[in-house]
């Protein structure tokens, strides 16, 4: 069925089209004149301004005291003091245990696994991205003969861009004709050691570099530093606030000003041409005037909420690194049990996709398929897996409430018992087996404590049975 419009006319006899409300912010306005804009693709963008940005990053992790306390609450909540594997063989637990929690993993010979992790995680922050290089050791050299060697994104060898009949380089990364990564261009040194000459770049295969970095944009192929939005912002805070300081050690600084009508009262000085203002002020200091010299300090507008002024600049800081404002600044003055726990829960998000999307992926996943090559070069031939990743605790804001929360969730079935104690940062099966000896322990001594399940009638406080002959030997 067809639908009747009616139209109007112009003058002309056309008609006119009716005007149509659009996008405020693509509007071309005088507001918006000093908007500049581009269309850049991802990593056209980020090659040109890649390495400003690490410096710029860089220098104000090394100097700034929101940029470091920032860094440092990321990597410490993302890995704290480790992820730990599970695996299903205690066998093999055993064999992953003894080379990823000893320094046996490590190309330098410094850390654990575990340290590594944080290493790890604190690059991708501060520089954006972070290279790891698997190093095959002979198989006399251990019993998992792998070395994990941590390698900054400036081993990168970013002039490295050409067209290949089968595929293309792309800032020190080669890809075949479908995109997919087929290598690295790697210096064979820091090129930030300048006392380290002759560098020139080699290729490694990609199933040998693992990089690691986070993804803001389909097809991007480098990583940036976290917190690019508001490098200006600390930098510019750390400008004001040096100026504070200077500001209030110059009001400290009492000092007296001493006119003196005679100009050849001044020693060595006959008129005041000659005469050399002090150029630094300080605390008792006596300065003579020529006749005719004034003193002038120039009083500069001060910002009427200074605290607020400050306070607001951290709280955009705080929220561009994802992490809570009282986290960045330790400032606990206005939390309370509900802010803490809101707050946190929308940091545990971003931890949990930064643990789970990111470092699982790209660095967890990959690290077991070498170690399991390494085992089968060692002459351990175990079926392959993937273990069980377990997150280190998170500190409880309030155990009166929080414990029972939890016991009531597992009761209820919405989470298994394993659940709840991964939560925690436990290995389950760890936690079992600990249980059962302790409890095996105290079934020989006949203790029964009101903890214990098996025995619900004990009640609030430990019952001591009759304690074991030492002379005889338990009844087998």
């Amino acid at each position: 069925m067809a639908v009747a419009t009616s139209l109007i006319l112009g003058a002309d006899g056309r008609p006119l089209i009716p005007a149509r409300r659009g996008y405020d912010g693509a509007a071309r306005s005088r507001r918006t004149s000093n908007w500049r804009t581009s269309s850049t693709g991802p990593n056209l963008e980020i090659a040109g301004a890649l390495v400003t940005l690490r410096d710029r990053h860089r220098d104000l992790a090394r100097n700034n005291p929101w940029a470091r306390r920032a860094i440092q609450s990321i990597v410490t909540n993302w890995v704290g003091s480790g992820l730990r594997a599970q695996w299903s063989s205690a066998r093999r637990q055993a064999r992953w245990s003894a080379w990823w929690e000893s320094t046996a993993c490590d190309a330098d010979g410094r850390l654990d696994g575990y340290g590594l992790q944080a290493l790890i995680t604190r690059a991708v922050v501060e520089s954006g991205e972070v290279l790891v290089r698997r190093r095959p050791r002979r198989a006399e050299a251990g019993p998992i003969p792998l070395h994990i060697q941590i390698l900054e994104c400036d081993f990168l060898d970013s002039s490295r861009r050409a067209e290949l009949a089968d595929g293309y380089i792309d800032q020190g990364i080669q890809f075949d004709a479908l995109g997919r990564r087929v290598g690295y261009w790697l210096f064979n040194s820091h090129p930030g050691e300048s006392y380290r000459a002759g560098r020139t770049s080699s290729f490694y295969a990609a199933s040998d570099i693992l990089h690691i970095f986070r993804g803001d944009r389909p097809g991007q192929v480098r990583g940036v530093p976290w917190g690019t939005g508001s490098i200006n912002r600390l930098r510019m805070l750390d400008d004001y606030q040096d100026a504070q300081l200077e500001r209030q050690r110059l009001a400290a600084c009492y000092m007296g000003f001493r006119r003196i009508p005679d100009p050849s009262l001044i020693d060595g000085q006959d008129s005041r041409d000659d005469y050399v203002l002090l150029d630094k002020l300080e605390p008792g200091a006596v300065e003579d005037l020529p006749p005719g010299w004034d003193i002038e300090f120039a009083s500069p507008p001060q910002p009427e909420d200074d605290e607020s002024f400050t306070k607001g600049i951290l709280r955009a800081v705080a929220s561009d690194y994802g992490i809570p404002y009282d986290t960045l600044t330790g400032d606990l003055s206005a939390v309370n049990f509900s802010s803490a726990r809101m707050g946190f829960q929308e940091f545990s998000r971003n931890i949990e996709t930064w643990r789970w999307q990111l470092l699982a992926p790209q660095f967890l996943v990959p690290l077991v398929a070498w170690y399991l090559d390494a085992e089968a070069i060692g002459g351990f031939n175990g079926r392959p897996e993937q273990p069980l990743w377990t997150a280190p605790a998170r500190q409880v804001v309030d155990p009166a409430r929080e414990i029972p929360a939890l016991r009531e969730a597992v009761r209820s079935g919405f989470m298994s018992l394993p659940q709840a104690i991964r939560a925690q940062g436990f290995d389950p099966l760890v936690l079992a087996t600990e249980h059962a000896a302790y409890l095996a322990e105290l079934d020989k001594l006949g203790i029964a404590f009101d903890s214990d399940a098996r025995h619900p009638e004990t009640g609030p406080s430990a019952v001591a049975a009759t304690p074991p002959n030492d002379q005889e030997d338990p009844a087998p």
